[in-house]
């Protein structure tokens, strides 16, 4: 084949691998999902008779799958503004109490690149678990006020800020202004 085909023939290959993956990945039906919640007749027929266990045939010899465990989480909506407003607190402090590492290793060689703007504002939407423990960071600049340097170096800070047990899952949005 010439070089100039090459290019060419290599993407057209490519497409037709993805288009055959695709093709067939969707040709398997889609998970069930969970039983629609019964009424309260059925609840209560249910509870006066015992179940006996069925078995259908299409599931019969199939290997069990788990079904995916529904996210407890709450959002900000849902979780009471005395519990949101300490976990944001929290959240808060523990931003606070890394300022010192965020400006070393993220705005001081920002800084150096680039002198303006002199401060930058960031908002932390953040999620904590039930035993206070991050599992989730977005890091969003403000228009007008923003490094994108300095907010990709923070961004690459893993995870790790603790806050004292809420005992559900919070999402909170807090804003920091460095330096």
């Amino acid at each position: 084949m010439q070089k100039e085909l090459m290019t060419p023939a290599a993407i057209l290959l490519g497409s037709l691998i993805i288009a055959a993956g695709l093709y067939f990945g969707l040709q398997q039906p889609a998970p069930s999902a969970a039983p629609p919640p019964a009424s309260a007749e059925d609840r209560a027929a249910s509870a006066r008779t015992p179940a006996a266990p069925a078995e259908t045939p299409a599931s019969a010899g199939a290997p069990s799958q788990p079904l995916p465990r529904p996210a407890a989480a709450v959002t900000s909506s849902a979780v009471p503004s005395e519990l949101y407003e300490r976990v944001a607190a929290d959240a808060t402090s523990a931003l606070e109490a890394r300022r010192q590492l965020f400006v070393k290793q993220c705005w001081e060689p920002s800084l150096k690149k680039n002198p303006t703007p002199a401060r930058a504002r960031y908002l932390f939407n953040m999620t904590f678990d039930e035993s206070g423990k991050e599992i989730a960071r977005g890091i969003s600049e403000v228009r007008g006020m923003d490094r994108p340097d300095a907010a990709h170096c923070l961004r690459m800070i893993p995870l790790g800020i603790g806050v004292p047990p809420p005992g559900a899952r919070v999402a909170v949005e807090v804003e920091l202004t460095l330096p």
